[in-house]
């Protein structure tokens, strides 16, 4: 869907909270003000940003072996990329207290949407996730939402854009029958 609207995902950053000072019950909260505090004003209010481009992106929070981190993969404009990763820890500082250790954030350029897209999955329900092609593994307990998505992504964005997601079929991707879920 990101690529049809002309914003595709192409960094993959993870915060790991339990890096920073922020207690762990209040992490999706204080993502949650980072996406709109920060990063969405930044870029809609950003100079540079001449054609509009909205926030698109998706995002999962995992608790596995004892660290609160969220997956977020980002379209960021090619002229604010740099600019973006000198924020980025500006923007974790403000919204979750200082920052404890260098690896509390890690950042990639994608390459491969489909795999990053797989990764951030590999929570879901098991039964679900064969019909994704995505080997699912626990991710702990979450307090607040563990994933989610911009607006630019959303259902009405979907709709609009007559979007129909793919599944994986015996060897091929395969329109999904909206119906069939």
């Amino acid at each position: 869907m990101a690529e049809r609207i002309g914003c595709p995902l192409n960094q993959f950053v993870t915060i790991n909270y339990s890096k920073t000072q922020c207690p762990a019950d209040d992490a999706t909260a204080a993502f949650r003000d980072l996406l709109s505090d920060w990063f969405a004003r930044w870029l809609r209010r950003h100079p540079k940003n001449r054609k509009g481009v909205a926030p698109a992106y998706v995002y999962a929070f995992e608790a596995a072996g004892g660290q609160i981190a969220v997956h977020w993969l980002v379209h960021v404009p090619k002229g604010l990329i740099r600019e973006f990763w000198r924020l980025v820890p500006e923007w974790v500082a403000a919204t979750a207290g200082p920052i404890t250790s260098p690896a509390a954030i890690k950042h990639r350029r994608i390459y491969r949407v489909v795999g990053a897209k797989r990764y951030i999955l590999k929570g879901m329900d098991p039964h679900f996730a064969r019909l994704w092609k995505i080997r699912p593994s626990p991710q702990g307990d979450i307090v607040g939402r563990r994933s989610g998505f911009s607006r630019s992504l959303g259902p009405a964005a979907r709709r609009a854009a007559d979007y129909r997601p793919q599944r994986y079929q015996a060897g091929q991707w395969a329109a999904a029958a909206s119906a069939a879920f």
